[in-house]
């Protein structure tokens, strides 16, 4: 048996995330309890039917009667339309605000928590989202007017007889000690269950985005090997689960069997010992043949309802992701872009770097860093994805922390080679500047040399671009975000090492176009080309800001 998990706990999430649709559900509720007492008509109609031809024969009374009943079920069909619209509708909410919330939960997390590629597949979790569009609706129309069908069946069989309410009871009992037994350890297969489909899809995504990994002989085994294994796991959850609601199904085929049967006999002997008439035996036949039906069919709705915890458990995760400490302030977009490092250590486990400089507005500078995560630990600061150990960083007289998060982000351009979305270049170009015309964007692809990229593009600025910017080559992929970066006109750019690839007569020309540019650039370089940019940053312990002369002179000695 799977492990117990807490199945309360479960339950809580399951209606949290269900509550704000509350008003659908009334609603079916509602429809579904007219709708269920109309069904009450057929039989009533047939047993006022026979008592009529029995004891009258009388043909007007028939045509009453059946015209009644037509009357009686046009409303049951209007009621049941109105239902199914309802439901509709839900399932049209449900999907939005799970997506909006999905989505914003997904950009406000911070950035350690997506960093390197981590939890990159919890967004698989929103695919729940048509777990509860596609059960809620069956258990909502079907399930409840099942159930209420059979409790309406029963309770209204009970009246015919005190030994068909003993009948009742006893089916209400058996059903309720089926649930009871089996219904716990279903829930705790059902998550299972969900938790391995979902390693299952985690380890079609990583094969996916290793692709190249996996063409070896020895990588290809261990794939192989794990496949076999997460398929092996699948497998046997998938049993597990199913021996839990097999057994219910069974068990509640067995009660469907026994109950037909005995209402059978049962009814035939009060008739015969004429404390039940035959009306009331084709009633009650009636309506508990619906009521034996759906005992029949419980334990469908009961697994559609066990599948929505396995939902609850993933959906949550996905709802739950860490939010980042999003700063709204009043503060005005940024009107100078001078940098100001106040005091400001930047600590990675037992190494500590210090910054105290002022970059003048406008100024160009390399960045020569000693250590790698002196430049990503920097670039997090900067854009505030984390807080210094000490100190602060000021941007245009102001600290970092009195701008508007988003709006300091988008003053501060990193040209590096992280993920973008799939698009076209123009909508990539625009997502950054709406406003740039086709003769801007070509003005920069000039001063960059692009052109000649973009002429052999098939498709030229409408030519779709991968998360990586295939079909772009990595060099013009890292050029296209710095064209980017210059239509968005952001006070600070900051160019990582990349750059460095490009060949160095190539890499002047772009340098020598940025030294015109009214922006404030850093550059972290390993190989600083001194003819342009003002000067050199060199972080160490104490960092220094090193103009191009003094560092000539140092090369000198």
């Amino acid at each position: 048996m799977a492990a117990t998990k807490d199945l309360r706990r479960t339950k809580t999430l399951l209606f949290d995330i269900l509550k704000p649709e509350a008003g659908f559900f009334y609603l079916a509720i509602a429809y579904g309890l007219m709708i269920g007492l109309l069904t009450l008509a057929v039989p009533f109609a047939v047993q006022t039917l026979i008592n009529t031809v029995v004891y009258t024969a009388s043909v007007s009374a028939v045509l009453v009667i059946s015209t009644i009943l037509f009357c009686t079920l046009l409303l049951y069909g209007l009621f049941s339309a109105l239902r199914t619209r309802v439901m509709e509708y839900y399932e049209r909410r449900i999907y939005s605000r799970l997506t909006a919330d999905l989505v914003l939960k997904t950009i406000q997390a911070p950035h350690q928590f997506f960093e390197g590629r981590k939890n990159s597949t919890i967004t698989h979790r929103f695919f729940e989202v048509m777990t509860f569009q596609k059960n809620m609706p069956s258990l909502m129309v079907d399930g409840f007017a099942l159930l209420l069908q059979m409790l309406v069946g029963i309770t209204l069989v009970s009246f015919y007889h005190p030994f068909l309410f003993v009948f009742n009871v006893v089916i209400i009992i058996s059903m309720y000690f089926i649930w009871r037994m089996l219904s716990t350890p279903a829930k705790n297969t059902a998550i299972d269950l969900s938790d391995s489909k979902y390693a299952t899809a985690k380890w079609l995504s990583e094969i996916s985005s290793a692709h190249v990994f996996f063409k070896s002989s020895r990588h290809l085994d261990h794939a192989a090997e794990k496949t076999e294994a997460i398929i092996s796991r699948y497998v046997n959850c998938h049993a597990g689960h199913f021996t839990f609601t097999f057994s219910q199904t069974v068990l509640f085929l067995i009660v469907y069997a026994l109950a037909s049967s005995a209402l059978l006999g049962l009814g035939g002997v009060l008739v015969v010992q004429e404390q039940l008439s035959v009306g009331q035996l084709v009633a009650a036949e009636l309506i508990m043949s619906a009521v034996f039906l759906g005992i029949s069919r419980f334990s469908v709705y009961l697994n559609l309802y066990y599948e929505l915890y396995g939902a609850a458990e993933k959906l949550n995760a996905a709802l739950n992701i860490p939010q980042e400490d999003v700063q709204s302030s009043d503060n005005e977009t940024f009107t100078r872009n001078d940098l100001h490092f106040r005091q400001t250590v930047l600590v990675q486990q037992n190494e500590s770097v210090k910054i105290d400089m002022a970059l003048r507005e406008n100024g160009k500078y390399y960045v020569v860093t000693g250590q790698a995560w002196q430049q990503r630990k920097l670039m997090t600061v900067l854009k505030r994805y984390e807080t210094p150990e000490s100190g602060w960083v000021e941007l245009g007289g102001l600290a970092l922390t009195d701008y508007q998060t988003s709006e300091l982000r988008q003053a501060i351009a990193i040209v590096d080679r992280s993920l973008i979305i799939e698009c076209s270049i123009l909508e990539y170009l625009r997502m950054d500047a709406p406003d740039a015309s086709e003769k801007a964007i070509r003005e920069i692809f000039r001063e960059l040399q692009l052109e000649p990229t973009l002429a052999r593009l098939e498709d030229g600025l409408q030519t779709s671009l991968s998360q990586l910017g295939h079909p772009l080559q990595p060099m013009e992929f890292l050029l296209l975000k710095l064209a980017a970066a210059l239509l968005s006109k952001p006070g600070v750019i900051v160019l990582n090492q990349h750059f460095d690839a490009i060949p160095e007569a190539y890499r002047y020309k772009i340098l020598k176009y940025l030294d015109t540019q009214p922006v404030t650039v850093m550059y972290f370089t390993s190989s600083p080309i001194q003819e342009v940019f003002d000067a050199t940053i060199v972080l160490n312990g104490d960092s220094q800001l090193l103009s191009h002369d003094v560092l000539a002179d140092k090369e000198e000695l």
